[in-house]
């Protein structure tokens, strides 16, 4: 059977899919998804679009997503992995963070710190607090919040599940096993990933443990925002961010450079959301309106990788770029 030819890159796009540019370009470019999955959520919310229709575009879009990773699961490993992070990135955002919206809206729970401990706050508590009522103290938790946060058993009772698979082959899993001599087994002979679903699986399950890891933290209950304990969490993710970035940069493979960086990108992103909470700095990505430019910047950024990517010459052979 004829084997298509092989278009080898040259110049400067020789040295785009190289190391560290290719890593680099990699993570910048999960990292501006980040900011893109705010800028879509805020005008779904709060830009005035009835929630209903918020609600019926965000199950579309998401089931878009669907429809991407699994056209994805017949690809080669890098637009198979190009496809199980973008339509992973959409179901994550139209049709998870949505959803917890929905229910953290419905039930209009939340939890708020006062000078006398934890204060419930009800239905009507919350309805009068957005109405302008200043008695109502300011919640630190969200319906949203509280409801993802109940998620924390189930997310790590699934990545202990997904740990004794031995066909699994996540660093941060890799990293446990050898920590505790776990060995579940040998990777099956001949077992060859759908890349598209490993990409939205990982995103899936990065996003969810830095996301119940900073509402532990954060919990007024548990430690709070201004615990030393909390400082020092930021400290220790630093400190993992820098590690696993100099690993990134180190990649020379599309396919694995992204699916590397969904995971450095997700435990890089603690970073600036933890700051935003301390006051740190305003997101120009929820403010878009008032940082037009640098939004603009962010959606063209995003775009033109998410291009590169796409055009990324593969080897017809191995499925993986040259």
């Amino acid at each position: 059977m004829a084997v298509a030819a092989i278009e080898y890159p040259s110049g400067i796009k020789s040295r785009i899919y190289s190391a560290p540019y290719l890593g680099l370009l990699a993570l910048t470019w999960i990292v501006l998804e980040k900011m893109i999955a705010h800028i879509y959520l805020v005008t779904l919310i709060y830009a005035g679009i009835p929630m209903a229709i918020s609600y019926a575009v965000a199950f579309v879009i998401g089931l878009l997503g669907l429809v991407i990773v699994w056209k994805g699961l017949k690809h080669n490993e890098v637009r198979g992995t190009w496809m199980g992070f973008v339509g992973g990135s959409l179901i994550w955002v139209f049709w998870f963070e949505m959803y917890l919206h929905f229910i953290g809206a419905e039930n209009n729970f939340a939890l708020a710190q006062t000078d006398t401990g934890i204060q419930y706050l009800g239905k009507a508590e919350v309805t009068a607090l957005f109405s302008g009522d200043t008695s109502i103290p300011r919640p630190y938790f969200m319906g949203a919040h509280v409801f993802l946060q109940s998620s924390t058993l189930f997310c790590f009772m699934l990545m202990i599940y997904m740990g004794l698979n031995q066909d699994v082959r996540c660093r941060l899993i890799l990293w446990v096993r050898k920590l505790f001599g776990l060995r579940p087994g040998k990777p099956t002979k001949g077992y060859k990933p759908q890349y598209a679903r490993v990409a939205a699986v990982e995103l899936f399950f990065v996003n969810w443990f830095m996301y119940t890891l900073m509402l532990i933290v954060n919990d007024e209950r548990i430690l709070g925002l201004h615990h030393i304990a909390n400082y020092i969490a930021f400290g220790a993710v630093v400190i993992w961010s820098a590690i696993i970035i100099a690993k990134q940069l180190k990649q020379k493979e599309a396919g694995l450079a992204i699916r590397y960086a969904i995971a450095v990108g997700g435990v890089f992103w603690y970073l600036p959301e933890q700051a935003v909470l301390w006051g740190w700095f305003r997101e120009p990505w929820v403010f878009y309106l008032e940082y037009p430019i640098t939004a603009t910047a962010i959606l063209v950024g995003y775009f033109a990788l998410m291009y590169l990517f796409w055009k990324t010459p593969v080897n017809p052979e191995t499925g993986k770029s040259i």
